[in-house]
């Protein structure tokens, strides 16, 4: 039973008052997690060894308390997260900035509760979690929305408002244009692979009146004799303006 050396003896104090300066703000009435840490890190006081076998530290990405809190937590209050958080300098609310339509920038009007994800595990969602699949045939007739095998070409909502968020507009083009509901974009798409290997959203061509979904919604808005502008601002379908067009 060696005694602590003079970097484990920083390291043991630094765990230390870390784990108890959580836990004495964050636990219940009974104190059983204050007890029991303290116990325990009165015992490695004695026997070093109990603090270098700590399984917990066999990791060397230890470095916050929340990692240790094992029993559970009865009653806690906001008041006490938000002390915890403090403790530890993590920030609770903050400012988030957004990009719609605004390049600089948008940032919130107030403060906002936040949260933090670390970089392994959106490394990890990113690299062995997630993926697109390069066929897009598989579609509805309806909305032309992919389905079956290809159906996870498609991406989510949050995915689309990330994207929007770091301001990907020609990711986006791409994912919601032809390899989404725009046929028209999609035969232009498969032409240039075919012809030379690669294509170019800058030589897509296309105007609302290409997407089957703004086509197949306008379509029943029309039919429950609701206006809207989303492909014209008339009461015709673009399929009958054409026709009209042709007759002339």
């Amino acid at each position: 039973m060696a005694a602590f050396t003079p970097d484990e003896q920083k390291k043991f104090e630094r765990i230390k008052n870390l784990v108890l300066g959580v836990i004495t703000r964050m636990d219940n009435k009974k104190g059983l997690n204050i007890k029991r840490y303290t116990d325990f890190f009165n015992a490695c006081e004695k026997d070093p060894d109990l603090f270098r076998n700590w399984d917990v530290l066999q990791s060397d990405e230890f470095d916050s308390a929340p990692t240790l809190l094992q029993l559970p937590f009865e009653e806690v209050r906001m008041n006490q997260i938000k002390a915890a958080a403090e403790f530890e300098g993590i920030e609770l609310e903050d400012y988030i900035y957004y990009r719609h339509h605004d390049k600089r920038g948008i940032r919130s009007k107030m403060k906002v509760p936040v949260g933090y994800c670390t970089i392994k595990r959106v490394q990890q969602i990113l690299s062995k979690k997630n993926h697109y699949a390069l066929d897009i045939d598989d579609r509805t007739l309806k909305t032309g929305d992919v389905k079956g095998e290809s159906k996870v070409a498609a991406i989510s909502e949050p995915e689309t408002y990330s994207l929007m968020a770091i301001g990907a507009e020609k990711t986006l083009e791409e994912l919601l244009g032809p390899r989404a509901d725009n046929q028209q974009k999609k035969m232009q798409m498969y032409r240039q692979i075919a012809r030379d290997g690669f294509c170019t959203l800058a030589d897509m061509k296309s105007d609302r009146s290409s997407s089957t979904t703004l086509n197949t919604i306008n379509t029943y808005l029309l039919a429950c004799g609701v206006r809207s502008d989303l492909i014209t601002d008339t009461l015709k379908t673009e399929y009958t303006l054409n026709k009209d067009l042709r007759k002339r």
